[in-house]
């Protein structure tokens, strides 16, 4: 998983991608993410929001209606790609 211009993908994100947890459909949606995020974060599908409370300087993009993509913003424009998840779970 490279070849993206302003994604630090983390090792905590692979496992999570990696996870059984998650179907051939939800890491397809998730790596559509990504691109999409890659190339324009204000993309209307990906829903980019700032979390909050003990999630607070995080960031969630939805890959599906289901599946959500958080990420940490560094100096010069790259995200860190925190986890990837069913919306609710941790």
């Amino acid at each position: 998983m490279s070849g993206y211009r302003t994604l630090d993908i983390t090792a905590t994100f692979l496992e999570a991608f990696a996870s059984r947890d998650l179907s051939a459909s939800d890491r397809a949606a998730i790596l559509k993410a990504l691109r999409l995020l890659d190339e324009n974060e204000r993309h209307s599908s990906l829903r980019v929001h700032q979390l909050h409370g003990d999630r607070e300087g995080s960031w969630s993009v939805s890959a599906s209606d289901v599946i959500r993509v958080t990420f940490e913003r560094l100096p010069g424009g790259t995200k860190r790609m925190l986890t990837c998840s069913r919306h609710y779970d941790r």
